[in-house]
Formats: C-alpha cells, structure tokens, sequence
C-alpha cells in the first residue's frame, strides 16, 4: 500500500519551475511533436537553461542544440522526453546516468495497451528508480506552468482563438490523468476567464500521480484551488493523505473520478492502465476530506468557479435575488437538495425593498419581478440589498439582463461592485454575458454561472467543503497490527456485545428464560450467513410454551442442515428492543482501515444503505455517517416507538474507528441501540462480511 511521501512529492517543483530543461527529440519545427515545448518555453519566458536534444542539428529554433543528453554541460533537472516509443527506454536510461532528476515521458503503447506494455512499462520505472530519478508518464501529455512559463506539453490548445489560445496567469491548478480531458480543462478556465497557475497530465502513472501533484499544490504559494480529473483509485491512502494535506491548507479540491462502474472501470484499464475501486467507498472519503465532486468536465468547471471566488462559506445560510419568478423556484428547489437555508428575511428590511418597487415578493428568494427589469438602478440595488443581509452567500439570477444592449451598460458597474465590502461573502450570480464582461466579474472575485440551479448546486457543495475544512487534522495511516482475539479487542474499545449462551437441551433454554424474561433462540455456526433463511431465530420468546416450541423447530433444523454448515447449533440471547443498525470495519486494500454504517438486520442488503469513512473518525463525522444512513430517521422515535441512545451509536463509532487499524474485517449486525446504550448482536469475520469485501 502506497504513501505520501514528501521528500517525494516536493520534487515536483522541478516539474513547474525547473533550473534547467533538456527536451530530447526538439525539432525545429515548432508545431511537430519534438517542438511544440521549446516554442512554448520560449513564447512564455521561462527563465531557466534549455537544452535542445537533437542529433542532427547545431541550432533548434535559436538555441544551441546537443547530439546527446551526455553532452550537455550539467545534468539538467527535468528531462522532456520527446520520441517514438520504441526509443523511449534508451533515452529515458541516458537521461538517468547523467543525473536528472524528473523525466517526462510522452510515449504511449506500454501498460495501458496490455500484453507486454507493462512489462515494458516496469522496466521504465525500474530505470528511473534505479537513478533516483521520478517518473511522469508514461502515456501523458506533459506539463505547463503559467506560474514559472515551463512548458512541456505536446498540446495544441494555445492554437486556439489564433494563436491566443492560453488562459490567463492565475491561481487554479489542474492534475489530470487524461492529456485531452486536462486540455479541456484549460480550455474552459480559459473561455471562464479563470486563470490557470500550474498544469500536469500523468498519465499512466507508473510513478508521479494525481496524489503527488494535489500534495504539492497543497503546498504551492500559486495555487489556490486544485483541479483533478482521475481513473485511478487504487492508490487510496495516498491519495486521501493528500486530500487531507490539501483541505489543512484550507485548498479546495475539484475532482472528476471516473471509472465508477465496472464497465467504466474495463474502460479506463484500457486508457491508462487504471484499477477499477468501489465507488460509493471513493464518494464517502471524499465527503469526509472536503472534496467537491463533480459529475462531468462542466460541473468540475462551474465548481472550480465557485472555489475561485476565494471564499468558503460554513454557513449555508443564503440570500437569493432573482430578475425572475422561474429563477427563484429553480434556485429554492436546488437549494432544499442541497441542504441551504433560505431564512426569511426581516419585515423592516423587506419594507424598504417595496418602497422602490412594489411588486417584488416578500419572500427569500426575493423575485424583483419584470416591470422593475426596466430599471437597472433597481434590478442593481436589489443585488446590493442582497449583499447586505448577513447571509454567508448573495446568489442572484439576473438571466439575459447583461446582453441588452440599453441594460448592458447600467447593469455591469454595478455587478463589478457588488463584492466591495463584503470580502468574507461569497457572491455568486447566474446569467448570461459578454465574454469580457464575464472575465471582469471574475476578476472582481464574483463566482459567475450559466444557470441558476447550477450556482445553487455548486454553492451547496461549497458550504459541504467549507464544513470539512474546520475538522480536526486527520492523519490517514496504515494499519499497525491484526489481533486473532477480536471480542477482547472490542470490549478493551468500549464496545458492548450481547451475552450469547449455546443451548443443548429445551432446559437450557427454559433457564435462559427465566434469566431474563425475554429471549432470542437462534441457529449459529461459522458459516451461517443468513440464518433466517433457514427460519432459524425466534425473537421476544416470553413464556415457557413459546421457547419449547422454538427450540423444537431450530432442533430440527440442526439436524437437517447440520451436514451443510459446520458445527451448527443453537444460542440464545436476551432479546434487546431497539433500532438495528450495521456497523463494522474494512480493512480496505487501497484506502486502509475504514469504518462502515449502515441500516442493520433484514434491511441491510434490501437498502444497501451504507456509509463509509476512513478511520479514526471523529465525534462529528460519526454523527455525520449516522444521519446519511436511512435508519437514523428512526433514532429519535418512529410511529410511536421511543427515542434511543444516539449519543451511543455516535461513541460506539468513534471507538470501533480507533481499533479499526488493529481490527481484521469485521461486521456487527445487527448493533441495536436502545434509549440506554448500543449493543451489538451478531459479530461476523471478513469472510461472511457482505459489505467488507
């Protein structure tokens, strides 16, 4: 299981902002694929030494050339390695004996096309390892930095728009296992008018990956928000142990993780030789970390746009103004999916409102309503009013207002104003503009959306990070050690199990009865999974007749399965009144010790309604996995039930959490808590776990 390494990941300065740079098969043609990242280099003023790599030419496109990298007069910190496949290896071994340090491999055709592509691509890392040397690629596109002006990128993108094809100087920064998703990446922040600090496309990630790159953004002065497009998950506790480097330094992270289904997965192998990971376990760990997940390359966008504003609410407190009634329900609706909260605003307030236009509503969202459209100095005053409320977030909705030609003009100062004032309040409006009146109100630090139920959306995922962000420091860890006696580890945890009993005769049973006056009989055996299948538990026994006629049937049960499941018998246990939940732990292959919530007994496999988190967990993240879990609606009393201990479950979580990186695989189900306590009933082994796998 790999882990974050920082004497590791800080190498990747010499990625953006290198010393010196041999780019081996330069062209001198600029737009092949040997030329493209000396043109760039040249058009963007990097400062360090370049050392074009080319066999049959002195001089490539104005600067001195070599036959080899053994020629060069120092051992460059980052060698480009730009050549046909087959030539990838003896260069990439040159580039290693003179003492580079990073090498970037273009060349596709080794993991990601099977066969013997691994093998080919092993031998690579086992190369640049060998040399103390970090690898990027192979299968990649690059990197660029507008920070520094270090380009290394075969891309064509700054083709675009006649050669103004490159986003402004800025504070995103974009790890993308994909060269083309990442360049689409560039291409929108560019068309947003958001501006683009450091860029990586790793490819195949035989060695450097998106972890590496979102720890050392973590640490970047010139990144302020973090970008990923990913396939990748299996190197799990890396990759949270950048995550959570990441929201330390209170930098949001984007990420669009694809590969989500198996049959993506099966796609994604094909790609970049990325390993499909169960994917409700990757949505859960980003919610714990802070992450803002997106769905598709436009939400990624929309929610780097969010982030770029510079502020991230706690609070999911807003006040919403919209031109239009239509807005306004798009923007309520979206709103309660999310999880923010409209609060009325105050009578006086909404009085001096309808004294300058008595048809707006008096509600929140406020709807200024089409006769007032007319009137910029209104349609204006009312956004300001917005700002002015309290409310951790302004969103307003002002449609195609800033496209007339006659609003045009007396609408944009004012929206160029609106954050003056107010710079711990994220202000974000949807509609439609201009491009370059679009670009000035991002400079202004205004979020700017198409759409008003996507500002809303990405609001709401915003307020999500900005909770994650105040959580205690978390170090991610591997497990330390497993232990064979499981009971004792739990019961030195805090956790309570249920007092079970094995019964031979109907005696047993009738003395279990009067022990507690209300039991269970129940079939067990080690590889009983599913005993009810078997119609084997009889719940709330109470009277003499009732164990007597259970223990009959679970007997003969024993005798017709006993052949089937080893050492299969009878147990009893005092029956516990409650509501059934599912906890356990996971001693997962890519993220290490998690922690699992779900609803318990019967329901569990009916609703699959689990929840996981890495482990430890702290008190407001196990309340956190309680209330996304279905059953906790129950907690506080169902259809006249009584409310129960959730204080409990909540501590029960937290200690199963800290023994999870000594514990195996485990499952209690169901644990029952009651209005005094939790105690778990039935505790199975990672081979019966349906939810541990």
């Amino acid at each position: 299981m790999q882990v974050l390494d920082e004497t590791q990941y800080s190498k990747l300065r010499m990625c953006f902002a290198p010393e010196s740079a041999a780019i081996i098969g330069a062209s001198t043609d600029p737009m092949k694929f040997g030329g493209r990242a000396l043109k760039f280099c040249l058009e963007r003023g990097y400062g360090g030494r370049l050392y074009p790599i080319n066999a049959r030419n002195d001089i490539v496109q104005g600067v001195t050339a070599y036959q080899s990298v053994a020629d060069l007069p120092e051992a460059p910190e980052i060698a480009v390695i730009a050549v046909p496949a087959p030539q990838v290896r003896d260069n990439l071994l040159a580039a290693g004996k003179k003492g580079c340090r990073i090498a970037i491999v273009y060349g596709a055709q080794f993991a990601e096309a099977g066969g013997d592509g691994r093998a080919r691509q092993d031998d690579l890392l086992s190369i640049a390892q060998d040399h103390d040397m970090r690898m990027i690629g192979p299968n990649c596109m690059g990197v660029i930095s507008l920070a520094s002006g270090f380009v290394a990128s075969f891309t064509a993108a700054p083709e675009h728009h006649d050669g103004n094809g490159w986003p402004p100087v800025g504070s995103v920064s974009i790890a993308s296992q994909s060269g083309a998703v990442g360049i689409q990446m560039f291409a929108q922040l560019r068309d947003r008018g958001l501006g683009l600090a450091n860029w990586i496309s790793t490819g195949n990630q035989a060695d450097i990956d998106v972890a590496d790159a979102i720890a050392f953004y973590a640490g970047d002065p010139a990144t302020r928000t973090i970008a990923v497009y990913m396939e990748d998950g299996a190197r799990g506790l890396k990759l949270i142990q950048a995550l959570e480097l990441a929201r330390q330094a209170k930098k949001p992270v984007v990420v669009l993780k694809v590969g989500t289904t198996p049959l993506g997965g099966t796609a994604a192998a094909g790609h970049t030789a990325s390993m499909y990971v169960e994917d409700r376990v990757v949505d859960d760990l980003f919610a714990q970390y802070g992450v803002l997940r997106a769905a598709s390359v436009n939400e990624l966008i929309d929610l780097v746009a969010a982030c770029n504003a510079g502020v991230i609410p706690r609070s999911n407190s807003v006040a919403a103004v919209s031109v239009s009634g239509g807005g306004a329900v798009m923007i309520s609706d979206a709103a309660a999916r999310g999880g923010l909260a409209l609060d009325d605003y105050p009578k006086d307030a909404l009085a001096e409102l309808k004294a300058e236009n008595a048809f707006v509503n008096d509600r929140n969202p406020i709807d200024i309503s089409a006769p007032s459209m007319s009137n910029m100095a209104i349609t204006g005053g009312h956004l300001k009013w917005g700002t002015e409320r309290g409310q951790s977030t302004m969103l307003g909705y002002i449609s195609h207002v800033p496209l007339v030609p006659r609003t045009r003009g007396a609408i944009m100062p004012q929206l160029l104003e609106l954050t003056k004032g107010h710079p711990d309040q994220l202000v974000a409006i949807a509609g439609n503009f201009h491009p370059e009146d679009r670009k000035a109100l991002v400079q202004t630090g205004v979020a700017v959306f198409d759409d008003p139920t996507v500002a809303t959306d990405a609001v709401a995922k915003l307020v999500a990070t900005g909770k994650a962000f105040g959580n205690p420091s978390q170090r991610p860890s591997v497990p330390e050690r497993l232990t064979d006696d499981i009971g004792a580890m739990l019961a030195r945890a805090g956790i309570d199990l249920v007092d079970s009993v094995r019964i031979e005769t109907e005696a047993d049973g009738l003395a279990e009865l009067d022990r507690h006056g209300d039991i269970v009989l129940k079939l067990a055996a080690p590889d009983l999974h599913h005993r009810t299948e078997l119609n084997g538990v009889f719940i709330s026994l109470q009277s003499p007749d009732a164990v007597r006629r259970a223990f009959a049937s679970l007997s003969e049960a024993v005798l017709h399965h006993g052949g089937t499941y080893r050492d299969l018998h009878i147990i009893a246990e005092p029956m516990i009144h409650g509501v059934e939940f599912l906890v356990g732990t996971r001693a997962d292959p890519h993220f290490g010790p998690l922690i699992l919530l779900g609803s318990g007994g019967s329901h569990c496999e009916l609703f699959d309604d689990v929840v996981y988190a890495k482990a430890p967990v702290t008190d407001d993240e196990a309340r956190r996995m309680i209330a996304a879990v279905r059953a906790a609606a129950m907690l506080d009393g169902w259809r006249g039930a009584p409310a129960v201990d959730r204080d409990a479950l909540a501590n029960a979580l937290v200690a199963l959490s800290i023994a999870a990186a000594e514990l195996p695989s485990l499952e209690i189900n169901p644990m029952i808590v009651t209005p005094n306590g939790a105690t778990g009933v039935d505790l199975v082994s990672a081979r019966e776990c349906s939810h541990i796998e």
